[in-house]
């Protein structure tokens, strides 16, 4: 008997661990629209970030910096737009205690052609 409780508690355990919760960001500025979908568990925070030129002339942009200020913060510099107009960037951290949370105000700030717009991305 006490074996079935102790393996039905560590079930219990193991699965509560592997509870993931998945939340996103969007938001836009006058030449941008940004969005950061975030996937993470107990041990693990995965961050999909796109960013993408509302603009029609892709090719006049040249390169772009861009830095996204929330808990941990990440960004790029001399990035080149995909021909659709689109910058992806994806990380996968470990994090201890500096996990984003659906209330975490994200900010994006986006720096191209000697132009420069910051915007803050909404919970969906």
């Amino acid at each position: 008997m006490l074996k079935k409780i102790l393996f039905l508690v560590g079930i219990m355990l193991l699965l509560a661990g592997c509870n993931t919760k998945d939340f996103s960001f969007s938001g836009n500025s006058d030449h941008w629209h940004a969005e950061l979908n975030v996937n993470q568990s107990s041990d693990f925070e995965k961050k999909d970030f796109v960013l993408k030129y509302k603009g029609k002339d892709i090719d006049s942009v040249g390169d772009v910096a861009y830095d996204v200020e929330e808990v941990g913060g990440f960004g790029r510099t001399g990035v080149t737009l995909e021909e659709n107009g689109v910058i992806r960037d994806s990380s996968e951290s470990n994090p201890t205690n500096a996990k984003m949370s659906e209330d975490t105000e994200v900010k994006v700030t986006v720096k191209w052609d000697d132009q420069e717009e910051t915007f803050t991305l909404a919970k969906d």
